[in-house]
């Protein structure tokens, strides 16, 4: 059997991914991230008008370089789709809700979601430091404005609840807007030894005490 060269699975990836239209987001957005993605987005909405499906599996990332990407998937021809795998936090969050189109904003049933409002850090003179404040405050508000539309939140709700981490599982996240359907899959069966097994349930609770085991 001829051995599997590293370059060829990897382009042979690459190739079915392409194939598929699917762009995998599985690290937080930098520039050099939402370069390649934006690169790649572009590439793919000049095949066809096929939809593109966005995995993401992202902890977070830099604001203006998230604002680059959503902007790219808006401008395309092609729909888009979003799919939250393992963990959509902050603006992993944002792409998720507001740069797929509605009705097509998925999650897998076992993603952790959350939501907050940028922050960021100064230094230098105070008038320098009032600007960079101002300049922060105003992408917050364009951010939490493009969140409302996205979810159907009341702007002033969701400026409110999004000035902590928010977060969310997948059923939350339908109820608020964020997601339009969970994928579900098969799940394996608990038994114990009597036969009724332990059961778990991964919603969250509702109120702040839960009970740890310990």
């Amino acid at each position: 059997m001829e051995p599997r060269h590293p370059d060829r699975t990897r382009a042979a990836r690459t190739s079915l991914q392409t194939y598929n239209k699917v762009v995998f987001i599985k690290e937080a957005v930098t520039e050099d991230v939402a370069n390649n993605m934006i690169a790649l987005s572009l590439y793919l909405d000049s095949l066809d008008q096929k939809r593109v499906y966005y995995w993401l599996n992202c902890p977070g990332g830099e604001v203006v370089p998230t604002l680059a990407l959503y902007d790219t998937m808006q401008y395309m021809r092609s729909p888009t789709a979003t799919v939250c795998y393992g963990l959509c936090l902050g603006m992993g969050g944002f792409l998720l809700t507001a740069g797929g189109e509605k009705g097509y904003r998925y999650a897998m049933p076992h993603s952790i979601l959350m939501m907050h409002h940028p922050s960021g850090a100064s230094r230098g003179q105070a008038s320098e430091m009032q600007i960079e404040a101002r300049e922060l405050v105003r992408i917050r508000d364009y951010l939490t404005l493009l969140t409302s539309n996205a979810t159907g939140q009341p702007y002033d709700r969701v400026i409110r609840e999004l000035s902590r981490n928010k977060w969310m599982d997948s059923k939350e996240a339908i109820e608020y807007g964020m997601i339009d359907k969970v994928l579900h899959t098969p799940m394996p069966k608990m038994t114990g030894a009597a036969g009724g097994g332990p059961t778990f349930n991964f919603s969250r609770a509702d109120g702040p005490d839960f009970d740890t085991g310990l």
